[in-house]
């Protein structure tokens, strides 16, 4: 296995994950990380330079997300822009892959024309469903803290029965909720009948979101638009789960005084040590992939 890890940019995820790679022996680079996390910094070999860090790793693990203009590497604890471009070309040269999550579109193409292996481990399904148990729960740590009425006996409206919406209504039911959930797929439709939830065709939306207390978006689409909006009241509480753009027009929510919430990156935010473990799972099973790999070649 790949015993020479380099971590650039990140957030208190990355420095739990590189923490734990520690304790199991691994050498760990870090770029992009500020001193005020000076406490845990000493762990690890701390260089300023894509370059360096790159030499000095057998594989190069990026942030949650990799960026969130498609330019820059997410590095919230540094005053450092760091161009995704620049880092790629290093991998170019030393001849190692990238691995990160949420890798936009733009980097993907831009890694083929490097021919810089990359792999997204949001793209792996077993990290997607777990992300989506600390994403849930800290909706509902929002709606507790936004909402001037109890949950208990409240109307829920769940857009979307993916992985999150799966698990957030499974915990909002024990909450006593009155609980819809919104579908396109007929199947979803049917499990959420046959769990006890209403189930809402999205084409219905308009007739529903009159009466409820709280909105809950999953779906990576503008699926509460102005038309939508019009008919939500100003004391409902909207919080949206999907990636940015996010599936709500904000500026016309904001416009006719209804509270709308993008809450993103949640697992980061509100159980960093949790999602840390989730990853690190994930990455040890991708390292151990890629050895085998080598190995094969």
């Amino acid at each position: 296995m790949k015993k020479h890890i380099g971590f650039v940019g990140g957030d208190q995820r990355i420095l739990n994950v590189a923490e734990s790679l520690i304790e199991k022996g691994f050498d760990i680079w870090m770029c992009a990380i500020d001193q005020e996390q000076e406490g845990q910094m000493q762990k690890f070999n701390i260089t300023d330079s894509l370059e360096e860090i790159v030499e000095n790793s057998d594989v190069i693990v990026g942030p949650i997300p990799f960026s969130q203009d498609g330019k820059y590497i997410f590095s919230p604890f540094s005053k450092r822009l760091l161009e995704i471009e620049e880092l790629v070309e290093n991998l170019c040269k030393k001849g190692i892959p990238l691995i990160a999550s949420v890798i936009p579109e733009n980097t993907k193409r831009f890694c083929e024309l490097k021919k810089v292996k990359y792999y997204d481990l949001y793209e792996k399904e077993e990290l997607a469903i777990l992300n989506a148990i600390p994403t849930a729960e800290g909706a509902i740590g929002i709606a507790i803290e936004k909402m001037p009425i109890a949950l208990h006996s409240s109307n829920v409206l769940i857009l979307g029965y993916g992985r999150i919406g799966k698990i957030l209504s499974k915990i909002l039911k024990a909450f006593e909720c009155s609980l819809f959930v919104a579908a396109r797929k007929i199947s979803d439709l049917t499990w959420c009948k046959a769990l006890g939830y209403v189930p809402v065709e999205l084409s219905e939306l308009k007739e529903y979101v009159a009466k409820m207390d709280l909105i809950v978006n999953t779906i990576p689409a503008k699926v509460i638009d102005k038309e939508v909006i019009d008919n939500i009241r100003k004391d409902t509480l909207v919080i949206d789960l999907a990636s940015k753009p996010g599936g709500v027009d904000f500026e016309y929510a904001k416009q006719k005084e209804i509270e709308a919430v993008h809450a993103l990156s949640l697992p980061g935010k509100v159980a960093p040590k949790t999602a840390a473990q989730y990853i690190v799972e994930v990455l040890l099973n991708l390292l151990d992939e890629l050895e085998g790999e080598k190995i094969e070649s």
